[in-house]
């Protein structure tokens, strides 16, 4: 698994978000995350967003992919998962957000978006990208999880 860290350098529409106004929600939180994941892989890893909060929301599979993407020179479908923190908390932060359970739930949700697709993929990988907003924000970005 290649992890990369990168100090985040927040645009100013983050910053007012998380500094402005009344207190920011958890959903708020994620969203600005997701936002600066998706504009991460686009602009570092070169990546093609498919979807952003891809859900099934019927049956017993219920949940979301945060970012869909794909790497057109390896035919790869990327799916990433984004953990947002205010700080890098005693628990690990954002890093260790991502538990057993919903790594299966990730894998389980992939195969359920693979299944809609009428395009094949060669390859098909999991990734975190975790940011801790903390004093100096700093996003993680762990490749294949398996």
């Amino acid at each position: 698994m290649d992890t990369t860290a990168h100090r985040l350098e927040l645009g100013p529409a983050d910053r007012r978000a998380l500094t402005a106004g009344p207190p920011v929600t958890a959903a708020d939180l994620g969203a600005i995350g997701e936002g600066v994941a998706a504009r991460h892989l686009r602009a570092h890893d070169g990546l093609t967003l498919l979807a952003r909060n891809w859900r099934v929301a019927d049956g017993p599979l219920r949940g979301e992919l945060d970012v869909i993407a794909v790497d057109a020179a390896t035919t790869t479908l990327v799916v990433c998962e984004v953990k947002t923190r205010r700080a890098a908390e005693p628990f690990g932060g954002a890093v260790a957000a991502l538990d057993y359970r919903k790594h299966r739930r990730l894998r389980a949700l992939t195969a359920a978006f693979l299944r809609e697709q009428p395009s094949r993929y060669a390859h098909v990988r999991i990734d975190l990208v975790a940011i801790d907003l903390a004093h100096r924000p700093i996003l993680t970005h762990l490749v294949g999880l398996g």
